[in-house]
């Protein structure tokens, strides 16, 4: 039996991606000048679709450095945390909030801001 929910209002920029997950730590030199270091082999991913954050949601979401511009609705319990980045082809996402709909894990909104400066 097919699962018609996940093939109802999907048109095609709408459709399920596959993120990889990657780690951003801080890491101090030598010299004493901090770097962001990105841990990640690739593994770690996640299927969710991609979308434009509306006004209430930039609204509510974001905080004071960083402002929601995309949501990712993934079925299944939240596998990506808070300051973590997602990496669409050339695309990069930080995720401000993430929140288990329900809390009941059968479906997670990540709640993030796309970061063309980086990559």
């Amino acid at each position: 039996m097919v699962n018609a929910r996940n093939f109802m209002y999907l048109r095609p920029g709408n459709l399920f991606n596959d993120f990889v997950v990657e780690k951003e730590e801080q890491k101090v030199l030598q010299n004493g000048r901090v770097v962001n270091e990105i841990s990640g082999d690739g593994t770690r991913i996640i299927k969710g679709c991609l979308a434009q954050a509306n006004a209430e949601e930039v609204a509510k979401r974001s905080d004071g450095k960083n402002t929601v511009t995309h949501t990712i609705v993934q079925n299944g319990p939240p596998m990506a945390k808070r300051r973590e980045r997602l990496v669409l082809g050339d695309r990069v996402f930080y995720i401000i909030d993430v929140d288990d709909a329900g809390s009941l894990g059968l479906a997670t909104i990540y709640y993030a801001e796309e970061r063309r400066d980086v990559r």
